[in-house]
């Protein structure tokens, strides 16, 4: 499913919010749940959303290769009532805390620690195969979902008029059965969200919030809305 945002209006929503455009979206799919999931009451559980972070500007690197680390944006409701300047301020001060060089050079450098322990040098590569299975399980098992920036794609000049948007997605993984994308081409944004559920009640939820903050989307799926 696909929500077609102008980025304009976004930044103006995002201003008055005095936040990023990712956290604004990572806070609105939270609020999504927590209002529809959730139907705003407390949870024993906090909603707890995986954000992917790109290295490169961090560390001035040019590399093809994956280079990002994962960060978590998390809100508990532990009261009956939150409204979404709330979980907003929530999300984005912890956003804030770990989106920093000195803590994302912290992750990294544990990351490759963990690459030069001997016995996993020396270890058979099946049983390597075997042990990062079991701990991308158990990361995707800690968090409600993924949200991933993949941020303005540009192309030459020459290959504009042909083309009109792009479009990219996440895999389900264990115990994520709802996912989301974001990506620009021009002055428009989509949001696309990947998912193996019948109810659709948190992607409706997620797009009239931002049609209620005076964002006009458009919507496009391969199934009913």
């Amino acid at each position: 499913m696909h929500g077609y945002m102008q980025i304009p209006q976004l930044k103006e929503v995002c201003h008055r919010y005095g936040c990023s455009i990712n956290e604004y979206l990572v806070s609105v799919y939270i609020w999504s749940v927590y209002t529809e999931c959730m139907k705003g009451m407390p949870s024993a559980s906090p909603i707890r959303v995986a954000v992917p972070v790109n290295l490169r500007p961090y560390f001035n690197s040019i590399t093809t290769k994956n280079f990002f680390v994962m960060v978590s944006a998390e809100f508990h409701p532990t009261k009956e009532v939150y409204t979404f300047a709330e979980v907003l301020e929530i999300v984005r001060d912890n956003l804030r805390s770990q989106i920093n060089r000195e803590h994302l050079e912290k992750l990294f450098s544990y990351n490759v620690s963990n690459e030069k322990v001997w016995i996993a040098r020396i270890a058979p590569l099946f049983l390597k195969n075997m042990a990062m299975k079991m701990v991308y399980t158990q990361s995707a098992l800690a968090n409600t979902t993924t949200i991933t920036n993949i941020g303005n794609i540009t192309v030459e000049d020459i290959y504009k008029p042909y083309v009109e948007m792009f479009h990219a997605f996440l895999a389900m993984s264990k115990g994520q059965h709802i996912k989301g994308t974001i990506c620009s081409y021009g002055d428009t944004l989509v949001f696309t969200f990947s998912y193996d559920l019948q109810d659709t009640g948190i992607q409706k939820a997620f797009f009239r919030k931002i049609a209620a903050d005076g964002i006009e989307v458009q919507l496009d799926s391969n199934c009913g809305l």
